[in-house]
């Protein structure tokens, strides 16, 4: 499965501005000297995370057979079968018996089970007075399923014929639809919603059908296809499933695409496996291994040990998979200038067997995500653009370049391969470093002069130097770097972390509550409203009595 990308969450509150760094208050968390116990409480900030699109399709023709027995189309839509309907100029019936605007299947991991969501955005709405189909109010909505990733091997099968139908069930596990939904939440919305129904072993109430006929005609291979929603009862949806019924599937109606975009559509994505790695790693091949196994259980930071120690001998010295996992594995903990070195140096190793070539195409493209994070847009379009023209085909990295890169000129691939990123000249990149305070103080100046990125550089080497120092120091000040960053996620993870270590460490108090704050502000920024105010609520009994930092908890928690 190609690694996860991130994107910022662009969020407009109290009069914020798209670019700006965030008015609210934030804490800053300082040096502590005193015991406080404080438990951990874990809540959303364990949810899965949903993937960026890993393929789309936007447009396909809609064919419905009509009560007149004439054939009608419409881009996107399915209409009525009755003509009366199709005719008549009411908003409610112009839109269809369905409509979708972008249909997305993106990645998502739970328990060491790898899932696929298929979102459903389309248009929907209500009359103010429906009786008289008056007053239409617009909405924006949509449907979402999810379901084991290894299903989408069946909707296509190996051995599959042209004219021939096809019909799967996909067995979702969770699913839901949001009307008005947020744009910057609503994924967070579905990770809740798929976290609780799979904790709680509760059932999905719909289930999807996907029902597939390739077709060639006229020189052309095109796919027709249908999305059925049906209740999640057997009886509800076996006849659909039985043999017998297959000729009936597109006899009124369906969607026809491209042969090729509805294949790239429902491409199976965890066709890349990995063993789980059991035992002490005793050899760089061993480390390796461990290595791989952690990044596919999202065990993150033990992922960046692990090939840190297998990078100390050949082969996996010169391997560029070695950095390549361990700089996704750095950007999923939020560790976007760690990350980058990592990118470099695995770009730079291109390597010579092809097999290979297209992990080292998305390494070029995740190096782009990274430089996106740090707000270099010019640089990720330039490692975008030359992952397409090095021959990178992906639906993600077209609407990158599209929403991103519009007045971004790009000519040619620049990719020097000989080259490795160098800190600027007379300077000691913290990596290089070995006094423990010297680095952990330099981060602190560097977070209070406002160098978030740099700063969290310099506490990843204090951990790296003294991981049991002063930790819940060097979690709180990360987690503020990454707050002012708008890594929302990574800075919840931060302050998880912080408020662990505190229950075994020395912590003052005042500490304590910035902590709590700062955490709810990460939550409140990702649409977790409740669990927001309620580490709002632990700032306050931990002694918060900043005014400013008052103001805005009574404002988003009346």
């Amino acid at each position: 499965m190609r690694p996860l990308v991130f994107i910022l969450l662009n969020i407009v509150f109290s009069g914020l501005l798209q670019g700006q760094n965030p008015s609210y208050p934030v804490q800053s968390a300082q040096p502590y000297n005193a015991l406080q116990d404080h438990p951990v409480e874990r809540s959303m900030n364990n949810l899965p995370i949903l993937s960026e699109p890993r393929s789309i399709l936007e447009t396909a023709m809609g064919w419905t057979l009509q009560d007149d027995g004439k054939w009608i189309s419409k881009e996107n839509r399915l209409l009525y079968s009755k003509a009366e309907y199709n005719s008549s100029g009411k908003t409610y019936y112009k839109l269809g018996k369905e409509n979708f605007e972008v249909i997305e299947m993106r990645d998502v991991s739970y328990k060491n089970e790898q899932y696929a969501v298929l979102v459903i955005k389309f248009r929907t709405g209500y009359y103010e007075f429906p009786i008289l189909m008056d007053s239409w109010h617009n909405q924006q909505a949509l449907s979402y399923f999810v379901f084991k990733a290894d299903k989408l091997k069946e909707v296509i099968p190996e051995k599959m014929e042209f004219n021939k139908p096809y019909i799967t069930n996909m067995e979702v596990v969770c699913d839901g639809t949001l009307l008005e939904y947020d744009k910057n939440t609503w994924t967070t919305t579905i990770s809740y919603f798929l976290q609780k129904t799979l904790s709680d072993k509760t059932f999905a109430s719909h289930n999807l059908l996907i029902a597939f006929w390739p077709v060639q005609t006229g020189g052309q291979s095109l796919a027709r296809f249908r999305l059925i929603q049906v209740m999640n009862k057997a009886k509800f949806y076996t006849p659909y499933l039985e043999l017998k019924n297959r000729d009936k599937l597109f006899r009124s109606s369906y969607y026809e695409t491209e042969f090729s975009l509805f294949q790239d559509l429902m491409r199976y994505s965890g066709s890349i496996p990995f063993q789980l790695f059991t035992g002490n790693p005793q050899t760089p091949d061993e480390f390796y291994k461990r290595g791989v196994s952690n990044y596919g259980t999202e065990n993150y930071s033990q992922c960046v040990y692990d090939m840190t120690e297998a990078a100390k001998a050949q082969p996996y010295v010169d391997f560029f998979l070695t950095y390549a996992y361990r700089a996704n594995a750095r950007q999923k903990l939020g560790d976007f200038a760690l990350a980058m070195q990592d990118f470099d140096k695995a770009v730079n190793l291109k390597p010579a067997d092809l097999t290979y070539y297209s992990a080292w195409l998305t390494t070029i493209y995740n190096r782009g995500v990274a430089r996106q994070n740090m707000k270099d847009i010019n640089g990720a379009c330039q490692d975008w653009n030359t992952a397409v023209q090095l021959g990178f085909k992906d639906l993600a990295t077209d609407n990158a370049i599209k929403e991103y890169c519009k007045n971004y000129r790009y000519t040619v691939p620049s990719v020097n391969f000989n080259a490795v990123s160098q800190a600027a000249p007379g300077s000691s990149p913290p990596e290089m470093q070995t006094d423990y305070y010297k680095v952990y103080w330099d981060g602190v100046w560097k977070y209070e002069n406002g160098n978030y990125a740099e700063a969290i550089r310099y506490f990843n080497r204090a951990l790296q130097l003294q991981p049991q120092t002063n930790v819940v120091g060097i979690y709180s000040y990360r987690g503020n770097c990454k707050l002012k960053l708008t890594d929302y996620a990574g800075a919840i993870m931060d302050f998880d972390y912080a408020i662990g270590f505190s229950a075994s460490q020395p912590t003052e108090s005042s500490t304590m509550k910035s902590i709590y704050y700062n955490r709810g502000l990460s939550n409140f920024f990702l649409g977790n409203a409740a669990i927001a105010c309620s580490d709002f609520q632990k700032s306050l009994n931990a002694g918060m009595s900043d005014p400013q930092s008052l103001i805005f908890i009574k404002q988003v928690c009346k």
